[in-house]
């Protein structure tokens, strides 16, 4: 079984990437005025449910011990090794701050 399937954040990743695809084809097809609220809605609900996904796999992956983000920090013909947990955690952090604040920017003019 893939890595991504046994992930408990994939749903929310999968329901924020459809709501921020839906939003867009919606914006392409009707292109409404600069004050209408819907589209900065859409895409701010779905930065929030890319935030609640990354807050969760990162509960999952702080808890195991183990990341399932195999990131290696250089390339080549000799790659790094994997790397640690504390460099994830920082990956999974520095993504939800900027998500967090992109969400933040967005609704706060809607609501």
């Amino acid at each position: 079984m893939p890595v991504a399937a046994a992930s408990p954040a994939t749903p929310l990743v999968w329901l924020a990437l459809g709501l921020g695809a839906a939003t867009l084809l919606a914006w392409l097809i009707r292109r409404p005025g600069a004050q209408a609220n819907w589209p900065r809605i859409g895409f701010g609900i779905a930065l929030l449910a890319f935030c609640a996904a990354l807050v969760l796999q990162l509960a999952v992956d702080l808890g195991s011990g183990t990341s399932t983000l195999h990131l290696r920090l250089s390339r080549g013909s000799n790659p790094a090794p994997v790397a640690g947990l504390r460099t994830m955690a920082v990956c999974y952090v520095s993504a939800l701050v900027a998500a967090g604040w992109g969400a933040w920017k967005l609704l706060r003019k809607t609501w």
